[in-house]
């Protein structure tokens, strides 16, 4: 017997392992009775290494077991890019003398128990990279610092740390092309057994038994026993596991859950290069098979889900952002696999008039209001899921990613004005003023108005009515009223997250949040008239105005308003908008940070220039009134007013900056924050790798050299408003 080991000798190990454990030599069976002898705390780690020859090596490890302790050394090798050739892990139960005396309710670190779960773990690796120096010291180190930060209770860091560690390796291994190779899998309980066995068979890919515990240990399914064997070009990799209260696991759905969630990890792995991060994509992809455990008629689709373009779907969607997991993908998962497991489709846009009819077939057998506005609302998470899923995985333009956002915001806020004012009406009688009833109509206003809605957009509306007057009753209120209500009541109708996706913003109104939430149209004009109380910054917004619901009319009579103000010819106010950005620069953005959007040359300085040569243009050339910004530039590019390569450079930063605004959105989920990552931060490598550019520095340089570009524009010619610019 060994001290430390307490009634632990060789015959009882091989008793407690059996005949595979019997069948290694003595010397390497005392050698492991030493090195468990030295894990006699669960902070310990044994560690022994012998040289094979020509880059391979047995690696023999020694700790205390624990949930995810595998996941962690398995991770280790990955990191290290080592190869798993073969291994034999198994698990020890050391007997420990039960504590006498009173018990410890905090006891000090230098008085802990020996472990009663021990992992010895035997590796056969090989190098798949240049051999640093001190490789093995340094894995010893790492290995004794997470499994103290895993006792500490920094589970969660440790854990980050190995996973952003296993992506560098994937993020620099070459992806090839798609390719899901054949997977076989076995789950049965054999006679006699306690353990529930797992046996796969596939081809050979570095990092399987990483992702295998990990997942499995978010599933809390324990690993016992394993062995990992190399075939040719394939791994043979057996896992004897148990629930977490250490029996087998019998059930028929279990079992079949068991297969299926080996199948996605296994081949999960394959795509892992693939993913734009994957560092994100193994952090969520142990959620992703809960929620697939959570649905029985998912499973039944095995076949779809091990399909290369479904399994390359999910790869992007997993190593996007947090956000988009947590906070969207999650609270999607009713309609995450029915549009992934038909990749078909997610190919194919849906037009405007076949996303009416969706609804329109929705809304038809329902007449409650409340039971409407939900289905209002499913519908456009729906629609809103499916659009994003196509842009994400690189099925849609960034053009037509905006025309189908926009098609979709269109639609909603059409029909929930006109369910509202149906409501409304029923309350209160219809809305008249002295010629009949009171027609409205509302106008949609920056990326909206423009038709350029992105990832993480808020909707700008203005809604304007004829004229004040009263309701017909049953309950009568003025006009003003009604339609206040009216515009609350679309705002409410509309559900939108914090994050600002498809959230209503009405502070582009006449006094903006001071102003009535609804104007008469007679109001509307009085307050966009020269000393009407309109700034400068709101002449450059009109210029996107643009009706989306209500009455037609009116939405012709609020153009007609807006022509008169904004195309005037009265010039406009540059150094007040030079003013209005040197306060957004300096106001809105952190000192020593650069906000794509408002810092100098920010994509505001792009915007408000070609809307200042439209306005200096429009008041004599009506076909620059458009509301679209790269539509306007062309415009003024065939109009002669601004020079092809001028028109080109802005086009082309105009859409550098609108794609990187869409991705620092994607990654953290806030429409708001746009100021660039530091240097050395991952979030920057993760939005050069979305973006398509090979290096972090690379990204900054071409930010740098598009904004610059942007902020001189304010420094060249503008319109003049006399008789030489026409």
């Amino acid at each position: 017997m060994v001290a430390g080991s307490h009634a632990l000798t060789i015959d009882s190990l091989g008793t407690q392992l059996g005949d595979d454990y019997r069948a290694l030599p003595l010397a390497e069976r005392e050698r492991h009775l030493s090195l468990l002898s030295e894990v006699s705390r669960p902070d310990a780690v044994a560690l022994d290494v012998a040289s094979l020859g020509a880059g391979r090596w047995r690696v023999t490890v020694c700790m205390a077991d624990a949930l995810g302790a595998l996941s962690l050394l398995a991770g280790l090798f990955t990191a290290a890019r080592l190869d798993i050739v073969s291994a034999d892990i198994f698990t020890v139960r050391t007997p420990v003398p039960r504590p006498t005396g009173r018990p410890r309710f905090r006891r000090p670190s230098s008085d802990w128990p020996e472990p009663s779960r021990k992992l010895l773990d035997i590796f056969d690796v090989r190098t798949v990279a240049p051999e640093p120096a001190g490789l093995w010291e340094g894995f010893a180190a790492d290995l004794r610092r997470l499994v103290a930060a895993r006792l500490a209770g920094e589970w969660e860091r440790a854990r980050t740390e190995i996973i952003d560690r296993v992506s560098a390796v994937f993020r620099d291994a070459e992806p090839g092309s798609v390719r899901v190779r054949p997977v076989q899998i076995e789950v049965a309980n054999d006679p006699g057994s306690l353990l529930t066995r797992v046996t796969v068979r596939s081809a050979d890919n570095l990092g399987f038994l990483f992702a295998f515990t990990n997942a499995l240990a978010g599933i809390t399914v324990n690993i016992e026993r394993a062995t990992v064997r190399t075939d040719g070009n394939d791994a043979v990799d057996t896992f004897w596991v148990t629930d977490t209260a250490g029996r087998q696991i019998t059930s028929e759905e279990h079992l079949r859950e068991l297969r299926v969630a080996t199948a996605l990890i296994k081949q999960f792995t394959d795509l892992l290069p693939h993913s734009p991060d994957p560092a994100q994509a193994l952090h969520q992809f142990g959620a992703l098979i809960q929620q697939v455990l959570s649905r029985p008629q998912w499973t039944a689709e095995l076949a779809n889900l091990e399909s290369p373009d479904v399994l390359e779907t999910l790869a992007e969607l997993m190593g996007v952002s947090r956000f988009l997991w947590e906070d969207f993908l999650r609270l999607q998962h009713e309609n995450l696999f029915p549009l992934v497991l038909d990749p078909g489709g997610l190919g194919r846009a849906v037009d405007r008039f076949q996303l009416q009819r969706r609804l329109d077939s929705l809304l038809a057998p329902l007449s409650d209001y409340t039971a409407r506005i939900d289905a209002l609302n499913a519908f456009k998470d729906r629609e809103m899921f499916r659009i994003d899923l196509r842009h994400i995985t690189g099925r849609s333009t960034f053009q037509s990613f905006s025309r189908e956002l926009t098609d979709l915001a269109e639609i909603v806020i059409d029909t929930a004005a006109r369910l509202s004012y149906a409501e409304l009406v029923r309350r209160h009688g219809e809305p008249r003023g002295i010629s009949g009833p009171c027609r409205w109509a509302i106008g949609a206003l920056g990326k909206f108005g423009g038709e350029e809605l992105g990832f993480g957009s808020d909707l700008e509306i203005v809604l304007v009515f004829e004229e004040e007057g009263e309701t017909s009753g049953p309950t009568v209120i003025r006009n003003s009223q009604f339609f206040a209500q009216h515009v609350l009541a679309i705002k409410e109708s509309v559900r939108a997250r914090e994050q600002g996706i498809f959230q209503l913003d009405l502070r582009l109104r006449p006094y903006g949040e001071a102003g009535a939430l609804a104007s008469t149209l007679d109001g509307f004009g009085a307050y966009y008239t020269p000393g009407g109380g309109a700034e400068q910054f709101e002449r450059l917004a009109l210029v996107r105005l643009r009706p989306v619901a209500g009455d037609r009319a009116v939405g012709e009579k609020m153009l007609t308003l807006r022509d008169a103000f904004v195309y005037a010819d009265r010039p406009l106010d540059f150094a007040n908008i030079r003013h209005l950005r040197h306060r957004q620069a300096t106001e809105l953005v952190p000192r020593g940070r650069t906000n794509v959007k408002y810092s100098p040359g920010g994509l505001v300085d792009i915007e408000y220039f070609v809307q200042a040569w439209q306005i200096g243009v429009g008041r004599f050339d009506p076909s620059v009134r458009v509301t679209n910004t790269l539509l306007a530039t062309e415009r003024l590019r065939a109009g002669g007013y601004l020079s092809e390569l001028l028109v080109a450079e802005i086009q082309s930063t105009y859409g550098f900056l609108r794609r990187l605004i869409d991705a620092l959105r994607v990654v953290r989920g806030n429409a708001k924050d746009l100021t660039l990552p530091d240097d050395q931060s991952r979030e920057l490598a993760y939005l050069a790798h979305r973006l398509g550019v090979a290096e972090p520095a690379m990204l900054l340089a071409a930010t740098r050299e598009r904004m610059a570009f942007a902020a001189r524009l304010w420094e060249g010619p503008l319109p003049h408003w006399d008789d030489e610019v026409r």
